[in-house]
């Protein structure tokens, strides 16, 4: 028999502690704390790749003193550079991250999935049981491999960053408009 859905957010946690117990509402936490990296490593990203990529703002302001910030093209030319650092930093934190998110989600999930058969189409009830993070590394490992942990990464990646990218094209031109004199 399938479990019913949750009628809300009540209901979810008085089932979960009533079938799995009251620590189970913490479930995924440890790779939730860890996943705090994701952001750290975003930045350093970014900061990377600007170092290597973006032009020098102090020789820009030095070379333009009579033109504050440039031309409309200068200034467009730059942006896209942003776009296109901001949106692979984003990739790369997400990618870094992404079996964490896995993992996290795995353990949250209801012990009773319904799952579509690939090869198949037929619909199929699993029962998932993990018995904490290492248990479900563990599992993913033996059953679905490297790519296990990787499931849905690109799709993940693609939906991420284009927000990622206008966030940074905008922290650039406020740090612009903050530090220009």
């Amino acid at each position: 028999k399938v479990k019913p859905a949750y009628r809300g957010l009540i209901h979810a946690a008085c089932t979960i502690i009533k079938e799995e117990g009251f620590f189970a509402l913490y479930k995924g936490s440890i790779p939730a704390l860890m996943l705090v990296s994701h952001g750290g490593i975003q930045f350093v990203s970014y900061e990377f790749l600007k170092s290597r990529f973006a032009p020098n703002r102090k020789n820009i302001n030095n070379t333009n003193k009579t033109k504050a910030r440039g031309t409309i093209s200068e200034r467009l030319k730059d942006s896209l550079g942003y776009l296109v650092m901001g949106a692979t930093s984003k990739f790369i934190a997400s990618t870094t991250t992404y079996p964490l998110q896995v993992i996290k989600a795995r353990l949250q999930q209801r012990s009773q999935v319904v799952e579509m058969s690939e090869t198949t189409g037929e619909i199929i009830v699993t029962m998932r049981e993990y018995r904490g993070v290492w248990g479900c590394v563990a599992r993913i490992w033996k059953c679905e491999g490297v790519t296990g942990f990787f499931k849905g990464c690109v799709t993940n990646a693609l939906r991420v960053a284009p927000s990622a990218a206008i966030t940074f094209v905008v922290y650039e031109w406020v740090l612009d408009v903050l530090t220009t004199p």
